[in-house]
């Protein structure tokens, strides 16, 4: 836990060091919200396996400046498996939460997320079903590589892990308590500035 704690100031007081940074030029008066840095989009997870996965990542963040983005992150998961002679096994998934993204090089960038989960599952076999809901936090962090053009787009693909290790966690594997790596590809569009009179 501590360990995650850690981690995650490293990487918002390193996001932050960055941002105090100042491009050449840049004009004072054009501080304050602009609406063409406030971005929508979502990212895609398909899979096969004995069944089907898919998930949704939609968020919505607003680039601070050159280097720093915030916002809220949404996640939608959905597991089916056929496990054969009756057997089958289902996973639901949502939550979300607040993240930073350091655009530090480039690039490249590392990210920061907390998310809350709740979890339903429901596991059938021939003598029955057996449905079980819970709750799990995680702090996701990570790195990814992608393009980023404020005001325009953003198209990036990512991998982080939850470095809080809660056993309920949907990164967590639970036959051998390892983390699982996320993969994540998303696609952002930024709103338009609005039009003068």
């Amino acid at each position: 836990m501590k360990k995650a704690f850690f981690l995650l100031s490293m990487l918002i007081t390193s996001v932050t060091s960055f941002a105090q940074y100042k491009y050449q030029g840049e004009d004072e008066k054009e501080r304050g919200f602009k609406r063409e840095q406030l971005y929508i989009g979502t990212g895609l997870n398909v899979g096969f396996s004995q069944g089907w996965i898919l998930g949704l990542n939609p968020e919505v963040g607003y680039s601070l400046n050159n280097f720093l983005d915030a916002g809220i992150a949404t996640n939608i998961n959905y597991i089916t498996q056929n496990l054969g002679s009756g057997y089958s096994y289902k996973f639901f998934a949502f939550g979300g939460g607040p993240y930073l993204r350091g655009w530090i090089i480039n690039q490249f960038f590392i990210t920061g997320q907390y998310e809350f989960n709740r979890i339903t599952e429901k596991y059938k076999d021939p003598y029955g079903t057996v449905k079980t809901a819970y709750t799990s936090p995680s702090v996701l962090v990570g790195a990814g590589y992608g393009s980023r053009q404020v005001g325009r787009s953003q198209f990036f693909t990512s991998i982080m892990v939850d470095v809080l290790r809660n056993p309920n966690s949907p990164y967590i594997d639970r036959q051998t308590s390892s983390m699982l790596p996320v993969f994540r590809t998303s696609f952002m569009f930024y709103l338009r500035p609005k039009k003068e009179r």
